[in-house]
């Protein structure tokens, strides 16, 4: 894929000059780490709820959704290439203190949330695999960050490997179940065809919000810049032009394939457990209901898939974490296996308080408070990213202004009022 992004870039035509196209090349592999938070299991969560009750109805919501994080994620690419440095930099270095403070403290929020909503989904997933009870499925599905995180020290190729390992297996396992679900062409045209009909139930509307906050991601702005403002350091200010072509080719291509995938979830969700009876919204509903309509084997593969997503998504979690740290705190900053212990602490402590006042009758309820937490913490991110990618000062000639400027502010808002609207609605019902 790496010779193929650089081919649409134009950079394979340069001459041949090691460094840089090397330098060109680490542009390549950011994109993969970021479309995993495209297939969480608050995503899934969302988009089963969507599918199971409105059929084809909110697939084009899932798409326009992805569209415009993937708008978001650009603009993050071309900040960290333009300046050399993060968002969470640029945010403690160029805007008030207040702000960068509570940008700061929204960022850790939404990692221990995505944190919290991989561990649930992973022990739910091991759960549905292997029997075991929930509290010991948190622990596992810890452990098994770490161990990544272990096995990968000091290499960071090796945690894009990791996760495009990951990726594939739930990309692979959702081709399985598109096969065995068979949705018709024309079914799935229709229900796209009439989403703004669909969006007039005030539940759909409220599920077609729940995707739009677990599709973009505050701490996925924090990751890309991070890492490819840390593989553009040697990186000559002449290639910086191609390098964003490079940098937002490989967004758009693995975004993409995330987005697909996504889509692909909805997609099952409508075709097996569409008309099946009340909305499936939880994991273990929808795991028992494919089983029912497409079978054992497929049940246990919509289970992979789930234990697949959930670790791929918090190990990021962590690599973003570590931006932070340095961002905002640049001389206490935590080595990425410090950060993965005391997040997976946090979280599977909170995990574990939650689930034995519950019960455990209701674990997807805490995925349901991840989304709320995300969609909190969303604007803390979003607004100083449009901010700093306006200004001059910061940009130079790559500041983003005119039509695109505008679009970029005018859709910050709307997210701020559709999340604020989301907020409300999920704390008041």
């Amino acid at each position: 894929m790496t010779r193929l992004i650089l081919a649409l870039s134009g950079a394979s035509a340069l001459p041949a000059a090691p460094l840089r196209a090397a330098g060109l090349r680490a542009m390549v592999g950011s994109g993969i780490l970021v479309a995993v938070g495209y297939i969480d299991p608050g995503n899934w969560a969302t988009d089963i709820a969507g599918g199971s009750g409105f059929g084809f109805g909110l697939v084009a919501v899932v798409l326009a959704a992805a569209v415009l994080a993937m708008g978001f994620q650009i603009l993050t690419a071309r900040l960290a290439l333009a300046t050399g440095a993060d968002l969470a930099t640029l945010t403690a270095r160029h805007l008030p203190r207040p702000v960068a403070q509570g940008a700061w403290l929204a960022g850790e929020a939404a990692i221990l949330a995505t944190a919290l909503a991989e561990l649930i989904g992973g022990a739910i997933a091991l759960r549905l695999l292997l029997g075991l009870p929930l509290m010991a499925g948190v622990a596992v599905t810890a452990l098994g960050t770490l161990t990544v995180f272990y096995v990968a020290r000091r290499n960071a190729e090796r945690h894009e490997q990791v996760i495009a390992v990951l990726l594939g297996v739930v990309a692979m396992a959702f081709v399985y179940l598109l096969v065995r679900a068979q949705p018709q062409a024309a079914a799935v045209a229709e229900g796209v065809a009439g989403t703004a009909r669909t969006l007039r139930d005030p539940q759909a509307f409220l599920i077609a919000l729940g995707i739009l906050g677990a599709t973009l991601m505050p701490h996925n702005l924090y990751l890309h810049s991070g890492t490819l403002a840390q593989r553009a350091a040697g990186l000559a200010r002449a290639d910086r032009p191609l390098a964003m072509r490079v940098a937002r080719n490989d967004t758009i291509i693995s975004l993409t394939i995330a987005m697909l995938i996504n889509a692909a979830i909805m997609v099952v969700a409508a075709a097996s457990l569409s008309g099946s009876g009340p909305l499936v919204a939880s994991l273990d509903g929808a795991h028992a209901a494919i089983a029912h309509t497409l079978g054992a084997g497929a049940a246990i593969v919509f289970a992979v898939a789930l234990y697949a997503a959930g670790q791929s998504s918090t190990i990021t979690g962590v690599m973003a974490g570590r931006v932070l740290s340095r961002g905002f705190r640049p001389a206490g900053g935590w080595s990425d296996r410090r950060r993965a212990v005391a997040t997976r602490v946090v979280a599977g402590l909170a995990a574990s308080g939650l689930l034995a006042t519950t019960g455990g009758q209701d674990p997807d309820s805490l995925l349901v408070l991840s989304q709320v937490i995300l969609s909190l913490a969303l604007p803390f991110a979003l607004i100083p990213l449009v901010t700093l990618v306006r200004r001059r000062d910061v940009m130079g000639r790559y500041a983003v202004c005119g039509a695109w400027g505008m679009t970029a502010i005018a859709a910050t808002a709307g997210i701020v009022v559709l999340d604020g609207y989301l907020l409300v609605q999920t704390l008041v019902f």
